[in-house]
């Protein structure tokens, strides 16, 4: 398997490979990672990921020899007359984070769905992480038009603790470009904000969202912390805060027709932007979880 074009931050140590259902040792490596990852009390059973990788589902391991530093698992879904791949899990050793290897498995995993037949990838990513949202949306090109509130109900492994799992459920369609051409035009700033400290920062309410002053921009920024993990270990109160306020304006931006399709790093500042735009704009198909 392919392990990624040439602009990304190689490691040529590092193998990717398909895992598949004569190589079981492989499957146990991904529950002790899965188990380091996420420290969650259960892993996946191993008859369930041994049948998912029998049956349409992509699973891809990245090796440093025996060592399994990076696992991606996916299954099909199927839902209004139509395929689709559903990305569940991507996680990193510690140590080897921040070496590209998250974009690497994705682009791994396209590559095997498109030989498998998908043109759709699905998969949901906290939309306050800004980690995940750069290699989402900025990097890979996914977009997205779906919010799901508190979507696993109360979650108390270390990422997710403290918060309700409030989700985005993204759509990457593996025949786009991977670098979508957004329309330039007025901006309007979804969110009002501030710094309370040298890596903080508070909302300080909605700039309003009305039908009237929508219709005289081409896109919506929605402002959120660089880190929302430092945030609630120094103010859970005011992680939260960005949690209900970001979620009522991706939810109102959303019934509105708007999909986030951008995501940048506001320099200098512990602040990062989504970028939205109508769905009209994108020329891209409807996923089938919003088809009527």
């Amino acid at each position: 398997m392919s392990s990624g074009n040439n602009s990304l931050s190689q490691d040529e140590s590092i193998e990717l490979r398909t895992i598949t259902p004569d190589r079981l040792q492989d499957f146990y490596a991904m529950q002790e990672l899965e188990h380091l990852v996420w420290q969650m009390p259960h892993s996946l059973p191993l008859h369930q990921v041994v049948t998912v990788a029998k049956n349409g589902g992509i699973l891809v391991g990245a090796f440093v020899g025996s060592l399994m530093v990076g696992l991606l698992y996916s299954f099909p879904g199927y839902l209004n007359k139509q395929a689709y791949l559903c990305s569940h899990m991507l996680g990193i050793r510690e140590g080897w984070r921040q070496r590209g290897l998250g974009e690497r498995l994705k682009l791994a995993q396209a590559e095997a769905a498109r030989a498998a037949g998908y043109s759709l990838v699905t998969w949901t990513y906290d939309p306050l992480e800004s980690v995940n949202a750069n290699l989402n949306i900025s990097k890979l090109g996914a977009v997205c038009s779906t919010y799901i509130v508190n979507c696993y109900g109360e979650m108390n492994d270390n990422l997710n603790q403290g918060l309700p799992s409030d989700r985005f459920q993204v759509a990457w369609w593996l025949e786009q470009p991977k670098e979508l051409v957004l329309p330039s035009g007025k901006e309007y700033q979804a969110i009002r904000w501030r710094r309370c400290g040298e890596s903080l920062i508070e909302p300080v309410g909605e700039a309003g969202l009305s039908a009237e002053s929508l219709d005289k921009v081409v896109r919506v920024t929605v402002t959120v912390p660089a880190d929302i993990q430092a945030i609630k270990v120094q103010d859970v109160a005011l992680a939260k805060a960005w949690r209900l306020l970001t979620r009522h304006t991706f939810v109102s931006l959303f019934d509105a027709g708007w999909v986030v399709a951008g995501f940048r790093r506001l320099p200098e500042t512990p602040a990062n932007e989504y970028i939205l735009v109508r769905q009209e704009q994108l020329g891209l198909p409807r996923p089938p979880w919003k088809k009527d």
